[in-house]
Parts: C-alpha cells; structure tokens; sequence
C-alpha cells in the first residue's frame, strides 16, 4: 500500500512502495528457480547412481545370507541350481522355471532380486513369490513370480560349501543379463531336445564350454551383466557393467566384489570361479 493511502503516514513522508510482489521480484524468482533447478538437473543422474548401487548391494548381501540360510537348513549344501527338464534346459511350471532364487528363504522388505539399474530386457522372470512396492501405497502388492537379475554359479549348485576351497575369493552370485540381452556374451543358452534355445537363463553363471563345471578348456565366463561382449571380447573400451564399468558380486564367505570385463576371462590360479 502505498503512503497516499495511508492515514498514518505522517504528511509530506516518502512513498514506502506497494507491498505487492513487483515484476522485477518475480523475474528474480523465477531465476532462482531455474538457477536451482539447473543445479540439481545436473547433480541428478549421479544420486541416482548412488542409489542403484546402494539397493544393489542390500539385495546381494541379502540374497547371499538367505543362501546361507538354506544351506545350513539341507546338510550345509547349495541350492540346486534350477529344476531340469527335456534337453538338460529349465522344466518350465506354469510358464516358469523353478530355478535356486524360487527356493531359497525369502528376502527381507527392502530387498529384491531385481538390480533397479537393470532394463527390463535383462530380466530373467522365474518361479517363486516377490512383493511389488509403490510410492503411493503403503500395501506391498503380492507378486507369483520372481524378477531376477542375478545369476549363481553353476558349479556351486547343489556342492557342499566345504568343497569351496577359498570362500573370500570364489564367486558366489553377480549380476546377469538373460538370453545375451544388451549384446552379453551368452554362446551356450540352454535348449531342449528340438535345439529351442530356453527363454530363461540369466538365473546362471556358466562357462563358454559348457553350462555347469569349469575345465581346463574353459575360457570365459557366460552371462555377466557386461554389455557388447557378445564376440567374446573382454577388452574393449566400449564394454560396460550394471553400474559404470563393473558389476557387482557377493563371494561365498559373504563379502561384497567388484567384478570388471577383465574378470570374465578365466586366469591360471585364480579362484574366482573354482570350485574344486
């Protein structure tokens, strides 16, 4: 309000100005705003980052301790690696393969066997029960099936833990992508009697040679999340991981690995993927 209007002015005072926001005040709002909105525009995408791979790492220390949990439950063994059907390929129940995510004890809320910065198409969707959570409902919705993004070792399926020579070395699970998706080295899906490649095979870590039990023969390791190794090449510089150039991995004695394209290959006296 202006001093013209006001009866308490005292007589010849200066006008104090309108006590409304002026166009000048809101061009300066609207700046901050922008400038605001720039700053965290550009801060955005590496919070996200940071909490992909916080999520990822709670769901792989929990996955890993609820495989634990069914060893100590069946003789101190792994789960097997996935229920067998016609050509050595998964047995499909209702559309699905029972694979070792459908049996082991459930993860806890907050957990899930899905990487949230994995896409859709390197989902490998098996049997068993999950929750799906969303932002605007406090009910977990029940789901019948598992999205699973990754992938056990093959030779550990159904193995005493004993037979592990080194725990804190030998891969336990890391991150996988399902039937090659995103160009991943996958040379041997598995198929039934007809040759009919499966849908489903992002549920296990194998070898070039074969799927279960690495060889002297074996040279790289099948289905890691690392994309445009396809050919077999470990080395490019286009090769990237779930979350930057690595993926993440939990060994058998529970701790947390990083995993690069490198790692892929197998190496002379290296226990990451032995199992003797």
């Amino acid at each position: 309000m202006s001093n013209q209007f006001d009866p308490d002015a005292p007589e010849g005072s200066a006008d104090l100005g309108s006590q409304y926001i002026s166009k000048k005040d809101i061009a300066w709002i609207i700046l901050a705003l922008v400038v605001v909105g720039g700053s965290f525009a550009a801060i955005y995408p590496q919070l996200r980052k940071q909490a992909h791979e916080s999520a990822c790492k709670k769901n792989m220390k929990d996955i890993a301790f609820s495989i634990k949990q069914y060893a100590e439950i069946y003789d101190g063994r792994f789960p097997p690696l996935y229920e067998v059907g016609p050509g050595g390929s998964p047995q499909l129940t209702n559309g699905l393969p029972i694979v070792w995510a459908s049996v082991i004890p459930s993860l806890p809320t907050g957990s899930s066997f899905k990487c949230p910065a994995a896409p859709e198409t390197a989902v490998t969707r098996v049997n068993g029960q999950s929750v799906s959570r969303s932002m605007f409902s406090r009910e977990d919705k029940q789901l019948k099936y598992i999205d699973l993004t990754y992938g056990m070792l093959a030779s550990l399926s159904a193995r005493a833990v004993s037979d592990v020579a080194n725990e804190n070395q030998t891969v336990l699970i890391s991150e996988t992508s399902n039937n090659g998706s995103q160009n991943v080295y996958n040379p041997l899906p598995f198929s039934d009697d007809e040759g009919t490649p499966s849908k489903f095979d992002g549920f296990s870590i194998g070898f070039d040679n074969q799927q279960s039990n690495l060889d002297p023969e074996s040279k790289f390791v099948t289905r890691l999340a690392f994309q445009n190794t396809s050919k077999g090449d470990f080395s490019s510089k286009d090769i990237e991981g779930r979350h930057g150039k690595i993926n993440f991995s939990i060994k058998v004695d529970g701790s947390l690995g990083r995993l690069t394209a490198a790692d892929a290959t197998i190496k002379s006296g290296d226990y990451t993927w032995l199992v003797r």
